[in-house]
């Protein structure tokens, strides 16, 4: 069995195949609608008008350059973040934490992003979703510069990812091609000596709706320490009712176009805007939300520098 029919069936006997027609018909619908199943009311990324009108904007004003130049600014953020439950044996592990990259929509091609990766030390790397620019449309292009980048990415643990709301699922291919598990509300596990970290993965919560936390934490013990990747920060309640310690997720960009000071004009997420950018706790659970390592709708950011995360972690 060749081709798509070969990637469908392994993908429904992981996803399910009620689960999988679903999520391939709202990416068919995915162009044309501005509702989902997902958190998010609106889907801005859907209005070509309004992209248009940004980049008219930017013109007008005389800053498209200085936006584009920004949107290659990479900012490493060195976040320290303490979980009591974490194994000691885990204590000081770093995780590089990538989000929205968007990789099909760089001036350069990615060039600056690798030469920004290239000298980062880090344990274990995790990318928090949209892999391309566009949410609709040919994805290829975008799995052949995400094998390139992952190639250039190597740490002890591995790399694992998660789908966005930009992202379909024919993706995953290219992900796992390249050593690079996709959770697909699924988990995995690091043991050192008696002791585990898990690692949980759900699909877009924003968009497809089709995340699973129950399902995702089938197999972890109780009073495990778990870490979370979800898309987007909307989930931060079921979350914390399932006993998550640190959840990452990205999308919200930080704002992407803000105002002086960082203040993002929207924030495109359905959560406080508190936990739509940087570090945030809800309970007794830790979370963060990355700005996003790319752009997407215009590739340009103002007042919001693209990121690069490396977070270490601290028992109690």
């Amino acid at each position: 069995m060749t081709g798509h029919q070969g990637i469908f069936k392994e993908l429904a006997d992981r996803f399910g195949d009620d689960v999988l027609a679903e999520r391939l018909r709202l990416q068919v619908d995915y162009a044309a609608t501005m509702s989902g199943k997902g958190r998010g009311k609106l889907h801005f990324e859907n209005l070509g008008k309004l992209t248009t009108a940004c980049r008219i904007g930017l013109a007008l004003t005389g800053l498209t350059k200085r936006c584009e130049r920004e949107s290659l600014n990479f900012q490493i953020e060195r976040i320290e973040t303490t979980l009591p439950t974490l194994p000691v044996e885990f204590d000081g592990l770093r995780i590089l934490q990538l989000s929205d990259i968007h990789i099909d929509g760089f001036v350069d091609g990615g060039t600056k992003l690798q030469e920004s990766l290239r000298h980062l030390e880090f344990d274990l790397c995790v990318l928090t979703g949209d892999y391309r620019f566009l949410t609709y449309g040919p994805y290829e292009k975008c799995g052949e510069k995400m094998t390139a980048l992952l190639k250039k990415i190597h740490c002890e643990m591995g790399t694992y990812a998660i789908l966005g709301n930009h992202d379909f699922i024919e993706e995953i291919p290219y992900f796992e091609a390249a050593g690079v598990p996709v959770l697909l509300n699924e988990s995995v596990h690091f043991s050192r000596g008696k002791h585990a970290l898990y690692l949980a993965g759900v699909d877009d919560p924003h968009f497809y709706g089709l995340d699973d936390i129950k399902q995702a934490l089938t197999n972890v013990p109780r009073e495990s320490c778990i870490i979370l990747l979800a898309h987007s920060p909307e989930i931060y309640k079921e979350a914390s009712g399932h006993a998550v310690d640190f959840y990452l997720c990205g999308h919200t960009h930080g704002g992407q176009i803000c105002l002086p000071g960082g203040t993002p004009i929207i924030t495109h997420g359905a959560c406080p805007r508190s936990m739509c950018r940087g570090p945030w706790s809800y309970r007794e659970m830790q979370g963060y939300t990355a700005r996003g390592t790319g752009c997407s709708g215009v590739q340009a950011r103002l007042n919001c520098p693209p990121e690069i995360t490396i977070h270490t972690l601290r028992n109690a």
